[in-house]
């Protein structure tokens, strides 16, 4: 509700600056609450006690609990993981993007969806470059509902969807004068591409931050993103299990939501590694009572920052460093390649305007490349094949072919890499 939201907005922008000891109090007690009532009302969690035998004392306990996987989310029946006795008539539903081609009915109750709203309001404000009155358009494949606050031109969210043909998209838009420009990074770059250089600079005329959102932005997309837009760029990592997991200030930090969120970073066995350590990321979203998710493993590979931000939020900071765990083609030798690997291809190399590639059960890789309208075939790649080799410290069996198109998953995000292989793995 809007009243909620609006009451949560000052405590979330003090939080933020709480001092790191009472933060980890806080976060220790709620973790707690979560977990007792997990335990309670949760069926999935109930039949373990694990969850139910005391509770932590430090957040180190945290990690003698299960990791949960999506695997685990996907197969077992929802009601498992849904919590009993509570009303259900506030919760907010929410599917997972479908990276995978599977996608996950995920519920959020309304309070924690309530502060989640609440707490974004600074992502935009941490840049100290917003002004809530300018016109923000979201290139995204869903509609979201009418905020009140648009009426008095505040906050004002114009929702361009992604599913309709680039010249809808590119009118609407150029139609809306953005000030503020928000989408996944392979959105983005889908629109750098269609933009003439007229379009573009109507485009630029208006517009005076870019927030990229969901999916990995490397400094080289970063870079690019920067230049052709003419503005500063700024990155938010979110999930639909979760919602907001950090928002990046003007200082550069990618500051962890540790008022709703706990991060951990953990080795491929699930064992927990050191700040600055490189790992498979885990988020416990502990103020959730729908549908709670206890170490849940997102998918994806970063580093949480040892250092401290020097903008004084007291919220840690956490680095994406490849694309997500699931996005990876291992070769026959065990060198791995991830999503990354292949945007560089596709974001940088001469003649190649998109790339795709599918591993099948045998390990085999194939490499679908979308060509520029001007590029002459058979050069471009032959120094893709080269690239990829040196990109992986040295050659392996590799089929590149011409591709009209890049895949699209179920949720509208493009589809880099996909892998049979893995299971073998």
């Amino acid at each position: 509700m809007f009243l909620r939201e609006a009451l949560y907005v000052p405590v979330t922008l003090i939080r933020q600056y709480a001092p790191a000891g009472t933060l980890e109090r806080r976060k220790l007690r709620w973790i707690n609450e979560m977990l007792a009532f997990a335990a309670e009302r949760v069926p999935f969690y109930r039949d373990y006690d694990l969850y139910s035998r005391h509770p932590l004392q430090d957040l180190s306990e945290l990690t003698t609990l299960p990791v949960l996987r999506k695997e685990t989310l996907r197969n077992r029946p929802q009601e498992d993981f849904l919590a009993e006795g509570t009303d259900r008539s506030g919760w907010r539903d929410f599917q997972t993007s479908g990276s995978t081609g599977r996608r996950v009915l995920v519920r959020h109750d309304g309070r924690s969806h309530d502060y989640h709203l609440a707490a974004c309001f600074r992502r935009f404000l941490a840049t100290g470059r917003y002004l809530p009155t300018y016109r923000l358009s979201h290139l995204r494949p869903y509609e979201g509902p009418p905020r009140f606050f648009e009426k008095f031109k505040l906050f004002r969210r114009h929702t361009v969807l992604t599913r309709r043909p680039m010249d809808e998209i590119k009118a609407e838009l150029l139609g809306n004068r953005p000030q503020v420009l928000i989408g996944w990074p392979v959105h983005l770059r889908e629109l750098l591409r269609s933009l003439s250089a007229g379009e573009l600079a109507q485009l630029r005329r208006t517009l005076k931050l870019v927030f990229t959102e969901s999916e990995l932005l490397t400094p080289q997309l970063r870079a690019q993103f920067t230049e052709s837009f003419g503005v500063p760029v700024f990155d938010e990592y979110s999930a639909f299990e979760v919602l907001n997991v950090y928002f990046e200030c003007s200082r550069g930090g990618r500051h962890i939501s540790e008022d709703r969120v706990h991060v951990e970073v953990v080795d491929d066995d699930g064992r927990p590694l050191p700040e600055g350590a490189e790992g498979r990321l885990l988020v416990t979203a502990y103020m959730e009572r729908a549908m709670p998710l206890v170490r849940y493993a997102i998918g994806d590979i970063g580093r949480i920052n040892p250092d401290r931000c020097p903008c004084g939020r007291t919220f840690r900071t956490l680095e994406l460093t490849r694309g997500r765990a699931d996005d990876v083609v291992v070769l026959a030798d065990g060198r791995k390649l991830y999503a990354d690997t292949f945007m560089w291809i596709s974001a940088w190399h001469p003649g190649v305007a998109e790339c795709f590639v599918h591993q099948d059960a045998a390990g085999r890789v194939r490499m679908s490349v979308v060509l520029d309208p001007e590029a002459d075939p058979e050069p471009v790649l032959d120094a893709v094949r080269a690239e990829l080799f040196v990109l992986a410290n040295g050659p392996f069996e590799l089929e590149l072919v011409i591709a009209e198109a890049l895949p699209v998953s179920a949720g509208g995000k493009g589809k880099l890499v996909a892998s049979e292989y893995l299971a073998g793995v």
